[in-house]
């Protein structure tokens, strides 16, 4: 009977399903761990930047204030990484500088155009006044 079981043409995809079953959880638990830690961190990222700040420099410092934009990397919070593995940890502190330095030198850019345009207006308004006066 044993050996009849055995010569099932079915046995041998079973196992191979098997097999493979046992063997990929591991890998397919990591793509998820990965893909959690990334979106956790880009979402910690968009609520813990600081736009107001990042827009006032660009605003107030013009291309300097948007070269540190680009220059400063944040840290994401230590508290968030607390019991997590280290394929999480490096995950999501590598997503969440990016995402973090994307945010800040967006803003900083916007208030840096902001400003351009406003002092652009001034000197058409500046010169069509002095056009005027001639």
């Amino acid at each position: 009977m044993v050996g009849h079981l055995l010569e099932s043409w079915w046995i041998k995809p079973v196992a191979l399903l098997l097999l493979v079953l046992v063997l990929c959880p591991p890998a397919l638990a990591q793509e998820v761990s990965s893909a959690t830690a990334c979106m956790d961190a880009e979402r910690d990222a968009e609520s813990d930047a600081n736009k107001t700040i990042w827009f006032i420099a660009g605003c107030c410092g013009g291309i300097v204030g948007l070269i540190i934009a680009y220059a400063i990397e944040p840290s994401p919070p230590a508290v968030k990484l607390l019991g997590k593995s280290p394929e999480y940890v490096a995950t999501y502190t590598d997503c969440y500088k990016a995402k973090r330095k994307s945010i800040q030198t967006k803003t900083a850019m916007t208030g840096c155009g902001i400003t351009t345009v406003v002092y652009l207006a001034l000197y058409v308004v500046a010169l069509a006044a002095a056009a005027s006066e001639d």
